[in-house]
């Protein structure tokens, strides 16, 4: 990776020389973050990188958001979507960090960060979840995945939470019904049945199928 291509410019466009060359040192070759949330499925050698680096964004590339920067923090958290960072502590905090960052992170990297920890999470962090979607319902839609991580947890306190949303994140608390196998329910789901949503109408004929009387 001696010879860049000219597209590439160090402190431009998401490309910085130091990631590059950390992530190489680990055997993962690439001139972007993006190179990879775009490419690769699984990167468990990158990933106390990536913490890292989110972890020290503003103290590494100083100064007000850029462009530049935007691309590699978003890069940053798409790379932590990643089965090899489930449950770990050092990743989960440091996207709970941007979720709570002030100013907000744009809407598109907000669904990028809630995404990746409703992957990674496991149900030991029900509780932070929990708060998390509070804080977040009202940015919308953003609050969905964290909603359908409730499937993992199996618990009437969780159960309890889905149900809240279900008249307004639907689609989500009906995933999170049918993963966590929620009793007594059916009922509360049946309306869906017909609703005017077909993705919604779909899980609700899901929940018809699966989840006990």
């Amino acid at each position: 990776m001696e010879h860049l291509p000219a597209r590439y410019k160090d402190g431009q466009r998401g490309f910085d020389r130091r990631i590059m060359e950390e992530l190489a040192a680990v055997g993962v070759p690439c001139y972007t973050l993006g190179d990879l949330s775009n490419r690769v499925r699984t990167i468990p050698q990158g990933i106390p990188i990536f913490i890292d680096w989110l972890t020290h964004l503003e103290e590494r590339i100083p100064g007000p958001e850029t462009p530049h920067r935007e691309s590699i923090r978003a890069g940053l958290i798409r790379n932590l979507n990643d089965l090899a960072a489930r449950g770990n502590s050092a990743a989960i905090e440091a996207l709970v960090a941007q979720l709570r960052r002030q100013p907000p992170m744009r809407s598109g990297l907000i669904g990028y960060a809630t995404v990746a920890l409703a992957r990674i999470a496991t149900k030991r962090d029900f509780a932070l979840i929990a708060e998390l979607i509070d804080e977040l319902r009202p940015q919308g839609a953003a609050a969905g995945p964290l909603i359908e991580y409730l499937g993992k947890v199996k618990t009437d306190e969780a159960r309890d939470l889905a149900l809240r949303f279900l008249d307004t994140f639907t689609y989500f608390s009906i995933r999170a019904l049918i993963q966590m196998k929620a009793h007594g329910v059916r009922a509360r789901i049946e309306p869906y049945l017909t609703h005017s949503d077909a993705s919604i109408r779909k899980e609700a004929r899901r929940a018809m199928e699966r989840l006990p009387e």
